[in-house]
């Protein structure tokens, strides 16, 4: 059987079983496209590390790229299509914890300073305003991009304050709150903006382009690369990524937990709150976004002498 045809059954095998199978797709559709076209049967252990091993430095990308093709490889086993795997069995070692790039409140103001410029050329498909309130309910919410840029007109409820987020990235529907300053601000948006007619059956999105549609992902990170530039937001770290727009949902949670330690509560039993408010699968998915940031652990670090020295003392 060719590469692809069996890459493609072993997909809609994994979404008929109810899962996303979004990312590891497009890894195995990636891995099938550079070998090309072919048999199964012809494909090389060489090929294989090739595909992993792609170009420039180590990264973690790496080992999702090989989870994805063991996952496939066990597939085509199972089915009798090959008798061994060309998977390479030497794993280099992961590299150290990516960390987030955390933006501080006069970095943001600077990026939002920047978006007039940005959006000046008679080309961008979007206005400014719509760019600086999208950017400023992420860091008011931490939500998701693609979650914010789904957003339909129904599920902004003004009124109450509450977003409705739904079919997220684990098919599930939540409601978030928000802040009574950033409900005036949207409102402002959305009375100031002209909602164009769409095709029967398209819903009308919160955040669209001139033309009605659906922003794409694509062109927000192109238009976030340019204002980080416009504001000076640069990462002085050496760290391989530059500053992310997915940073900001970081920033958000690492604020919040950050208040929670400096306003003296049990941060500890507030966790759960805020998984389920970002929309994590689980506690350790909130766990990991905070256990990389020095601040975090400094907080935790000087929350912990406090108790050790109250313990001594009594």
């Amino acid at each position: 059987m060719k590469l692809t045809e069996l890459v493609e059954s072993y997909i809609v095998l994994k979404q008929s079983l109810g899962m996303r199978f979004g990312a590891e797709g497009r890894i195995l559709r990636a891995f099938s496209k550079a070998l090309g076209d072919i048999d199964i049967l012809e494909v090389e252990k060489q090929q294989v590390l090739s595909y992993l091993t792609g170009q420039g430095p180590l990264t973690t990308f790496w080992h999702r790229k090989f989870e994805a093709l063991t996952g496939f490889y066990r597939f085509a086993l199972s089915r009798g299509y090959i008798a061994e795997s060309p998977l390479p069995t030497i794993i280099p070692k992961r590299p150290k914890a990516f960390v987030p790039y955390i933006y501080t409140d006069e970095e943001i103001r600077n990026i939002l300073a920047g978006v007039p410029k940005a959006c000046a050329h008679q080309k961008c498909p979007i206005d400014a305003s719509t760019l600086r309130t999208l950017l400023l309910l992420l860091w008011g919410t931490g939500l998701r991009i693609s979650e914010a840029l789904l957003l339909t007109v129904p599920d902004v409820d003004l009124c109450s304050n509450l977003l409705t987020i739904r079919d997220t990235k684990f098919f599930k529907t939540r409601l978030v709150p928000i802040d009574p300053e950033l409900t005036k601000l949207l409102s402002l948006y959305a009375k100031a903006q002209k909602r164009r007619p769409l095709l029967d059956g398209e819903p009308s999105f919160f955040f669209s382009t001139h033309k009605g549609t659906c922003i794409s992902l694509t062109l927000v990170e192109l238009y976030f690369r340019k204002l980080c530039k416009l504001g000076g937001v640069v990462r002085q770290d050496g760290a391989r990524y530059q500053p992310r727009l997915h940073d900001i949902r970081h920033a958000f949670a690492t604020n919040r937990v950050l208040s929670w330690y400096r306003e003296g509560v049990d941060v500890q039993s507030l966790l759960p709150c805020l998984s389920t408010y970002l929309g994590h699968g689980t506690l350790a998915a909130t766990q990991r976004y905070l256990t990389a940031i020095p601040e975090v652990l400094r907080e935790a670090c000087n929350r912990f002498e406090q108790y050790a020295m109250e313990e001594n003392h009594d």
